[in-house]
């Protein structure tokens, strides 16, 4: 198979996921993110050239530098199967019992959720977002183990909420105390959910990325020189601006 980091476009997604037999690692990850237009990082030489552009607004508030986009990088199936398979081999080195369901946090993570769930064979628990809240539609059974898969970490409060609407409705649930991802941005070793649950964070890869509150006590130094904060997800057009905003 020839070099992941050496792949084209085409080539990544004409890429069987059964010729993917080892670990990815966060080179080969970002540069498939990145080729399939799936990951966008701030261009710091631009900005020198006056270039200043847009950066990110995350949903917690923060501002940052980098962003993926999970519903570009995993609308392909091959791709898609690709990092399930990648998360499923992470599993095997820490997971020590059966899964009865697999949740995918929705939205970015509901389809690799059941690409992860076919892997092990065993039951996908659906769950949706409605008026900004995560609500578990599946009827869980009593006792059953739980896993939750996402696709990127930053402060895991996605993963928190989701968590703990599943224990709202189903409190013999066991949670599997992980948080399985395919890349930690945020650098987070543990999601707090609750006094009696701690959750490890799992990636298939970790790639740092800058973050900032938005105050004016410590201000975003992205905000300093001059660039506007986005939200990259909002709209399709608003991933165009951010994308080009430096060109």
């Amino acid at each position: 198979m020839k070099n992941i980091l050496e792949m084209t476009r085409d080539e990544l997604l004409d890429l069987r996921p059964e010729d993917v037999r080892g670990r990815l690692n966060a080179a080969e990850v970002v540069h498939i993110a990145n080729t399939l237009g799936a990951f966008w990082h701030y261009d710091y030489e631009a900005s020198k050239q006056g270039k200043v552009g847009l950066h990110a607004l995350l949903k917690s508030g923060r501002h940052s530098d980098g962003f993926f986009v999970s519903k570009i990088l995993l609308e392909s199936s091959n791709i898609r199967e690709i990092m399930a398979k990648q998360m499923v081999m992470r599993l095997s080195e820490v997971l020590l019992c059966d899964v009865d369901y697999v949740i995918g946090i929705p939205d970015g993570a509901t389809s690799l959720g059941e690409s992860v769930a076919k892997i092990l064979g065993t039951k996908v628990a659906t769950m949706e977002k409605k008026d900004g809240r995560l609500v578990l539609v599946t009827e869980i059974e009593q006792q059953s183990t739980v896993l939750f898969v996402e696709d990127f970490c930053t402060r895991g409060t996605g993963f928190r909420k989701a968590v703990l609407e599943v224990l709202s409705k189903e409190p013999t649930a066991s949670i599997l105390p992980f948080d399985t991802v395919i890349l930690n941005r945020g650098g987070m070793v543990r999601v707090v959910v609750s006094d009696t649950l701690s959750c490890r964070v799992l990636p298939v890869v970790e790639k740092r990325v800058k973050d900032w509150a938005a105050d004016t006590v410590d201000p975003c130094p992205l905000c300093v020189l001059g660039s506007t904060p986005i939200k990259p997800k909002a709209t399709d057009e608003n991933w165009r601006s951010i994308t080009t905003s430096q060109l």
